[in-house]
């Protein structure tokens, strides 16, 4: 088992979960928000980007191995922080479709 490496991990929100199909699996009220910086480029100090989603409780604990949802890979922390924020506003609006499935990383 590969454990995750969250030197780059930078969370954006917690988003209380709804009561229907999509809430979080049992234990958790919240649906974390965060974006995940990836090493491209060693010398040059470059990342990629990743949006993903835990499931949380209330205190922003949440279960590594358990992804909702995960975004492909983005070269731009601002195109990432924009996919984010419209995954926040999705949410917020009970637009949880994309909880449904899981993007394949690039």
């Amino acid at each position: 088992m590969q454990l995750p490496n969250y030197f780059d991990f930078y969370q954006k929100c917690l988003i209380p979960a709804g009561s229907d199909e999509s809430s979080p699996s049992a234990g958790h009220t919240h649906w974390l928000i965060a974006l995940e910086g990836q090493v491209k480029e060693q010398e040059k100090e470059f990342y990629c980007w990743k949006v993903t989603i835990y499931p949380s409780d209330s205190e922003g604990s949440f279960t590594w191995n358990e992804v909702l949802y995960s975004s492909s890979l983005y070269e731009c922390i601002h195109k990432a922080f924009e996919h984010a924020r419209e995954l926040e506003e999705n949410a917020k609006n009970s637009q949880l479709s994309f909880l449904k499935r899981q993007e394949k990383i690039s």
